[in-house]
């Protein structure tokens, strides 16, 4: 991904330097997180030696910003695709991810990453950029994530190596979640009216284990009566959850508030526990066509991995 239309163009836009591009070393000026919609620095060049930087653990990017162009053909490959030539990352990366716990606190296939480049001068004139990318968002929840740079893939087109760390940390937040619900409101009272059949959202802070695994510690009431609701994962943001009633129920039972709570020990994908539970409370708008007593049975078995 050399450039913003990497899989698009011929991979020559990044591929190769210029000859007239000046010798000189690639300064790393700094790393930035990206995820859940913000971009938080992690390392700069003007504070080098500061602590590792609190992150929401479900990061997305992580973009590593030189002050001048790279020998693209050391991070990335060309292959021919269809005729046209195009930009592949290295089964080698040159930016490689770990932390303190890997081999006990790991996600199911196993984390693996993507490393691209973009000569497009995103962060500034004559800037270019290195980014990772998790093949599926998030970093263990409560950790410590250090990325380490190989410099000798990470240079000019002369082969003159970067300056800057070959490690940059981070510190990822505990696991939380809340809910979405209409309007903005946070759901503190019952106040809160959604219509019988609402999918209530439920957004963790980082990608969550799968439905099934979570449907244990997901405790939904209405009157003091356990209601059966079903799980389904979003189908493009992996840190959603949606609850639904139990088709058994004909939707969220009217003139009763419904209270949801997400118990404490629900895991991330890594299996990293939520430290405090999460609630919430709601009412329905209309009555629903099946009340809850007790006939009900357990959780639809419809919910979805």
């Amino acid at each position: 991904m050399r450039v913003a239309l990497a899989f698009l163009l011929a991979a020559g836009l990044g591929a190769c330097s210029s000859p007239s591009e000046p010798h000189g070393s690639p300064v790393l000026l700094g790393a930035y997180w990206l995820g859940a919609g913000q971009k938080t620095q992690i390392w700069t060049v003007t504070a080098p030696t500061l602590p590792p930087v609190g992150v929401a653990a479900g990061g997305q990017e992580i973009d590593f910003v030189f002050d001048r162009l790279l020998d693209g053909n050391r991070i990335e490959d060309t292959v021919t695709v269809n005729g046209m030539q195009t930009t592949v990352p290295k089964a080698m990366p040159p930016i490689t991810v770990a932390w303190p716990d890997a081999a006990t606190v790991m996600s199911t296939p196993p984390f693996g990453a993507q490393v691209f480049y973009n000569s497009e001068p995103y962060y500034g004139p004559n800037t270019a950029y290195v980014l990772l990318k998790p093949q599926a968002v998030g970093f263990p929840s409560s950790d410590t994530v250090t990325f380490t740079l190989d410099r000798t893939a990470l240079t000019s087109a002369y082969g003159d190596q970067m300056i800057g760390p070959s490690q940059i940390s981070a510190t990822t937040g505990a696991f939380s979640a809340s809910f979405r619900l209409p309007q903005g409101s946070s759901g503190a009272d019952a106040a809160t009216t959604v219509p019988s059949n609402y999918m209530l959202p439920v957004v963790f802070s980082n990608r969550v284990a799968s439905p099934s695994a979570i449907e244990p510690f997901v405790e939904v009431s209405a009157g003091g009566t356990s209601l059966p609701v079903v799980l389904a994962a979003d189908a493009s943001d992996p840190t959603v959850v949606y609850v639904s009633p139990a088709s058994c129920l004909g939707g969220w039972p009217a003139a009763l508030a419904i209270d949801v709570t997400i118990a404490a020990g629900t895991p991330d994908a890594f299996g990293v526990p939520m430290a405090a539970a999460a609630h919430t409370t709601f009412t329905a708008s209309a009555a629903a066509t099946a009340r809850p007593d007790g006939g009900c049975g357990p959780v639809d078995a419809a919910a979805t991995d």
